[in-house]
């Protein structure tokens, strides 16, 4: 995707972003990579939105110069297409919860990469992910990284309990090279996004699968058992079998936007069948007499974690909604 000289200015062309940052976006448009600014306009929405167009987003572009080499923008971005599914988390406590992040648009599936050593393994992460994926059309799937570190990790029975809902789950070490046939797969002539803590894995996973981005790659603390950020922006990469795979920066936690606590229960579907049994169809398998979903837990038919999984996110869902209407 190396940048070429363009045969006509000041035309308008459809592109794909591959890169978004501060007012600038980097668009893949035919054989062409541009520089590109924002229309003034579309910048009103960043009252609802933390950032207007994201990494995957479809857009119109006008090219100004014929010449998409530089450090000045050479297109302007006209008009974001509507997007066909999302990734979306709740930005940051600064905004008081009150303003979207969208990580991706436009993807076919969100991995959650984890690493089973170093650092340790972020279950209620993956469960976060999944509810995400679930509610903005995304296929969830996981990549468990670092097998070669800890073996007993790699094989507990959690990632196939995931598995059994139907989630893909790939086992993989960067440095054996172990598994990074079965990931290849995974992503062959899809969209696909990154998603996990720093120092898991993702960049050097791009690395073996991609050879010749050398992309940075950073290594765990001793101080605080988590990587150190080395992806600073969400990017788009192509891959050599097909399909497209974004790198991401390093997410210690995920609050899934948009979310009333009642709906959580839909984005857990192993719970729907065990919610037959609850007396109340308002049930939140929580404090609530007779729940079939905590039956099913007392006699081990639901793994305890997941049920506290729920329970945690649950519980975030209704702090945050009251921090926003302020009661």
């Amino acid at each position: 995707m190396a940048a070429t000289v363009a045969t006509a200015n000041d035309d308008i062309r459809d592109g794909v972003v591959i890169r978004a940052g501060a007012g600038t976006c980097r668009v893949a448009a035919g054989p062409l990579i541009l520089l590109c600014r924002l229309r003034g306009r579309l910048k009103r929405d960043r009252q609802q939105a933390q950032n207007v167009v994201v990494a995957g987003d479809r857009v119109r572009v006008r090219v100004l110069r014929p010449d998409a080499e530089g450090a000045d923008p050479a297109g302007v971005v006209e008009d974001v297409l509507p997007r066909r599914s999302r990734l979306s988390r709740r930005a940051s406590r600064r905004t008081g919860g009150r303003r979207e992040q969208v990580l991706m648009a436009n993807l076919d599936q969100a991995v959650a990469v984890q690493s089973v050593a170093e650092p340790a393994p972020q279950g209620c992460f993956v469960d976060r992910l999944l509810v995400a994926a679930s509610r903005y059309g995304a296929a969830p799937a996981i990549c468990l990284n670092k097998i070669d570190l800890d073996p007993v990790t790699a094989a507990w029975t959690r990632w196939d309990y995931y598995r059994s809902l139907g989630v893909a789950v790939v086992r993989t070490s960067a440095v054996t090279g172990e598994g990074l046939d079965d990931l290849r797969a995974l992503l062959r002539d899809r969209i696909s996004i990154f998603l996990g803590a720093s120092g898991v894995g993702k960049s050097a996973l791009l690395n073996a699968i991609q050879p010749g981005l050398t992309l940075r790659t950073g290594e765990v603390t001793g101080r605080t058992g988590l990587g150190r950020h080395t992806t600073t922006h969400t990017e788009l990469f192509p891959l050599p079998d097909g399909g497209f795979l974004a790198d991401s920066p390093g997410l210690r936690g995920f609050d899934p936007w948009d979310l009333a606590p009642a709906e959580l229960r839909e984005c857990f579907a192993d719970f729907t069948p065990l919610a037959a049994g609850c007396r109340f169809r308002t049930c939140l398998h929580r404090d609530e007499p007779d729940c079939g979903v905590k039956q099913a837990v007392a006699a081990g038919r639901l793994p305890g974690w997941r049920h506290e999984a729920y329970l945690d996110i649950l519980r975030d869902l209704e702090d945050r909604r009251r921090e926003v209407q302020g009661y």
